[in-house]
């Protein structure tokens, strides 16, 4: 059975990896760095590393797939069902792992059917470095139970909630509220605890109040936020912009949106010359806020 990925980044890739380690022999992946001459390189070690076959163009990686897998950027899920469209076989599953908005989804969906295909709106709940392909995967849509069942031999974790398209979405988004927040709450105390130099002693207090599980849950908040801190603010925005069409308050959402719009335009991820570390220790040791705080503060009047 051929797997297609459309978009190779950090999600796909922890997904895919997993599945050739399961097993899986037919993957192949289009991204558009692939055209981009200076990312070119990176992008094929990577499809290498994960045992799938590169793709030049969306076609080739959609035609004869059983399964296509998106996970592009949030703004870019409805362009690339546009591209896609064209090449997918009566029957294919086609799955949006994106965080594109329920509206979206739902329209996604309506192009992909239209054309025969099945439709899955699929949404992760954790972290993929860790659960890889095994990340816990809502599923709504008339593919989900097609695709939980040609998955079954790869041991994905995918449950099946009722609804249409946009549904396990919303349910990602409502969850987001509370995962977001708490990663820029968690952000902002380090930078302040950094700054009167007691970093131990606050994170030494919250794993004596919550358990000492949850250093690893600071480790991955702190280091989520400053790698993807830009494509988690497009998700808040879709967040607040549910909320708000629902008329349901969202004033903590919208602040925890301009946070990440503030650790997005201060680029942290260029200033780890070995790649941003996956502890709070070597976030803390390398960002540099401490020795920046003119660039935060003109972050925060923008």
């Amino acid at each position: 059975m051929k797997i297609g990925f459309l978009g190779f980044g950090e999600a796909a890739s922890c997904i895919a990896g997993g599945l050739a380690e399961e097993g899986a022999e037919e993957l192949a992946a289009y991204d558009i760095l692939l055209n981009v001459p200076e990312k070119k390189e990176m992008c094929l070690k990577r499809m290498e590393e994960c045992h799938v076959k590169p793709a030049y163009s969306p076609r080739e990686a959609v035609e004869g797939s059983a399964v296509v897998i998106v996970a592009v950027p949030s703004n870019y899920a409805v362009e690339t069902v546009g591209e896609a469209v064209d090449f997918l076989e009566k029957d294919c599953v086609y799955v949006d792992v994106s965080t594109a908005a329920p509206y979206e989804k739902k329209e996604i969906a309506k192009r992909a059917e239209d054309k025969g295909a099945k439709f899955v709106d699929g949404a992760m709940l954790g972290p993929l470095l860790q659960y890889r392909h095994k990340v816990p995967m809502l599923l709504s849509g008339s593919g989900s139970g097609a695709f939980a069942e040609r998955m079954e031999p790869y041991h994905m974790n995918l449950t099946e909630v009722q609804g249409s398209a946009g549904t396990a979405t919303s349910i990602k988004f409502i969850r987001s509220i509370a995962a977001k927040g708490i990663a820029c709450i968690l952000f902002e105390a380090l930078q302040a605890a950094q700054h009167f130099g007691v970093e131990d002693m606050i994170v030494d207090s919250l794993c004596e109040s919550y358990g000492a599980a949850f250093e690893k849950v600071i480790d991955g908040y702190v280091s989520g936020t400053v790698i993807h801190a830009a494509r988690r603010e497009h998700e808040m925005q879709n967040v607040v912009d549910m909320l708000r069409g629902a008329d349901l308050p969202c004033e903590m959402t919208e602040v925890t949106r301009q946070k990440l719009d503030g650790i997005a335009r201060l680029d942290l991820p260029a200033r780890f010359t070995n790649g941003v570390p996956r502890s709070w220790r070597g976030v803390l040791k390398e960002w540099g806020l401490n020795e920046a705080k003119e660039d935060i503060e003109e972050a925060d009047t923008k």
